[in-house]
């Protein structure tokens, strides 16, 4: 008697073993992606709070209130240091506007050759003088 083979289930691993690189590479950029996209976000809230802390350096004066240029500067690039973060600050009389520079090191893409993706973003303040609560 002779016995069939049955080589349905053949078939099926060659198509799994051919499609299984373009599923891992997919997965893996949505994966890096999203990573990255959380890294940009966490970023832009570290520039945000860098420009505020920006704003805070202000000293008085008998004209009044005013950023205190060289403080306010410092004090941003501090904050962005003390966050892991590189980046400027640009401070004028009654604003401050930081970048922040940093990347995002990948998880799966790594395995085709891009180890990092790098995040730029800014983020802003301006200073506002308040007299009980209300803008001066």
């Amino acid at each position: 008697m002779t016995r069939r083979r049955d080589q349905r289930g053949l078939a099926l691993s060659v198509w799994t073993a051919a499609a299984m690189p373009g599923l891992i590479i997919t997965v893996g950029l949505g994966v890096d992606f999203s990573g990255h996209a959380a890294a940009e976000q966490e970023a832009r809230a570290v520039a945000a709070q860098a420009a505020r802390a920006a704003t805070h350096e202000v000293r008085v004066t008998a004209a009044g209130a005013a950023l205190d240029v060289p403080a306010a500067r410092r004090a941003a690039v501090a904050f962005l240091r003390d966050a892991g973060y590189d980046g400027s600050a640009t401070v004028t009389a009654d604003s401050a506007v930081v970048s922040a520079h940093g990347s995002y090191r990948t998880l799966f893409l790594g395995l085709i050759g891009i180890a990092a993706i790098p995040v730029e973003v800014t983020g802003s303040a301006r200073a506002v003088a308040t007299v009980d609560g209300s803008e001066a």
